[in-house]
């Protein structure tokens, strides 16, 4: 008896999704919930482990994370998801929060605490299964936050306003006398009321469990010095809380997604220590000599069965073998072409599969049309994801002139002297550049890397989504990756 045939899908047809989550939850939530890859097991992690600090290269899949946890605890009715966003966190006014003559390394801790417990309480109070209505010190607080106009709903833009005014009266269980703040007394009170919401919270029970996730570093980054500080103390009250919370049993959690490089300068003596006992790192890189075993190509083929609806291998069925360039057999394997594209993040390997299905008509990719795609992904996608990551570290009248002269340089591996002469010739009357450290940061953020050779001759490239130890060495020959090249035209 014959079998029905299977109804033929071309590559236009697949759907890879955004490179930005927030988009991609609000277009195709499937892709965020049964085309999410977990090869690092950040779900387990949150919901069962110590670990709260997610870090990750831009690009590394954070943002999916959080919404990823948000979509599934939709379908059980015993997850609590909150997803909070410190795009527009507004950090003069959090500086002021708590007055008084005392350094942010003691009021910044202090007033996140306050912020964040602010938090737990609305999303405890949103849980019907615990005992909020029935223990009088949590109804009560309830309250009394609620009089305050401190909840429900409390972002932090707004907890900073009211917390701010002169007005705010608040009168807490435990705590009979309500106070009038004033610049002078919320150094005292503020402090006073985080530890009564501590003791507070130890009344709670609930089955139900509960995340805060807290997104949007990435958002904020700045060369501003007290930013970094509110960063970092919002690091370390976060794991004080969680250990907190995991003592007194407290069904709650906070997770911080943040960018491995913003964590990396951030002021704070015990960050190994937390990386080593508290963080989750999202490397996606693999030994590119198995591109087959890459987590990027499985995830690209996972998505893709999801809305196909059976398994496949895209770069199989879509893509020739091998990437014979300038007519010479035996290139490299499709998938390893793809992935040298790539800084091996998840964000540009699915730019990169978008743009090659721009470029395809039918049955496999041409040589041609696997070229014109990467030329479309080098210019329109790569080179200005590079300069958005330079945003906040230099100047944007800055970031156009490195990319004016790594493109007038004409070659794709180069020494740091070349570059200096070059940015010399094109811009000796006008505005120093700071070169060196326009380098260094191209470096940070993989666009070039460092070619050194071993003793015995043996050539190696250094690049830093490869190792993030890895620490840029101007004295060695520089080489652009390969997802600049064409944008620069340099193939």
């Amino acid at each position: 008896m014959a079998t029905r045939r299977e109804k033929t899908i071309t590559l236009k047809q697949l759907i890879f999704g955004k490179t930005s989550a927030e988009r991609e939850v609000l277009e195709d939530p499937r892709l965020l919930r049964e085309g999410f890859l977990d090869p690092f097991d950040v779900t387990g992690a949150a919901w069962n482990t110590g670990k709260f600090l997610f870090l990750g290269y831009k690009g590394s899949g954070k943002s999916a994370i959080g919404e990823h946890l948000r979509l599934i605890a939709e379908s059980h009715g015993d997850q609590f998801v909150r997803l909070l966003h410190l795009a527009d966190f507004p950090f003069t006014p959090f500086s002021k929060l708590i007055e008084g003559d005392i350094g942010p390394e003691s009021k910044y801790p202090t007033a996140w605490s306050w912020l964040l417990l602010l938090q737990v309480f609305d999303s405890m109070c949103r849980d019907q299964g615990s005992n909020v209505n029935s223990e009088d010190t949590l109804f009560f607080a309830r309250e009394a936050l609620r009089t305050a106009g401190l909840l429900p709903s409390p972002d932090f833009k707004h907890s900073i306003s009211v917390s701010t005014k002169s007005s705010l009266s608040l009168a807490l269980p435990g705590f009979n006398a309500s106070y009038e703040s004033t610049h002078q007394g919320q150094a005292a009170e503020i402090p006073f009321f985080v530890e009564r919401l501590k003791l507070i919270l130890q009344h709670w029970t609930s089955q139900s469990r509960h995340l805060i996730i807290i997104d949007g570093l990435d958002d904020v980054l700045t060369q501003r010095g007290p930013q970094y500080d509110s960063l970092a103390a919002l690091i370390y009250e976060t794991d004080r809380l969680n250990i907190s919370f995991q003592k007194d049993s407290l069904p709650i959690k906070i997770i911080v997604l943040c960018r491995t490089d913003l964590f990396e300068k951030l002021p704070n003596a015990n960050k190994n220590k937390m990386r080593q006992d508290a963080a989750i790192t999202l490397d996606w890189y693999h030994d590119p000599r198995a591109p087959t075993n890459s987590k990027l190509i499985e995830l690209i083929n996972h998505r893709a069965m999801v809305g196909r609806g059976t398994a496949t291998d895209v770069f199989a069925e879509f893509f020739p073998p091998h990437v014979n360039l300038y007519g010479h057999p035996n290139g490299p394997d499709v998938r390893l072409f793809l992935l040298d594209l790539t800084r091996h993040t998840p964000r540009d390997i699915i730019a990169l599969m978008n743009y090659m299905q721009n470029s395809y008509t039918r049955g496999r990719l041409s040589l041609e049309q696997l070229l014109a795609g990467a030329r479309s992904y080098s210019v329109d996608y790569f080179v200005p994801e590079i300069k958005d990551e330079l945003t906040g570290y230099m100047r944007p009248e800055d970031i156009d002139k490195v990319m004016i002269v790594l493109g007038a340089l004409r070659k794709r591996e180069f020494l740091f002297t070349e570059l200096a002469d070059q940015a010399k010739r094109l811009y000796a009357s006008s505005d120093p550049l700071d070169l060196e450290l326009a380098a260094r940061l191209l470096f940070d953020c993989s666009a070039i890397g460092n070619i050194g050779r071993w003793p015995g001759g043996t050539t190696f490239y250094t690049f830093k989504y490869r190792n993030r130890n890895s620490v840029f060495n101007p004295d060695e020959r520089m080489i652009l990756h390969r997802g600049m090249w064409k944008a620069l035209n340099l193939t």
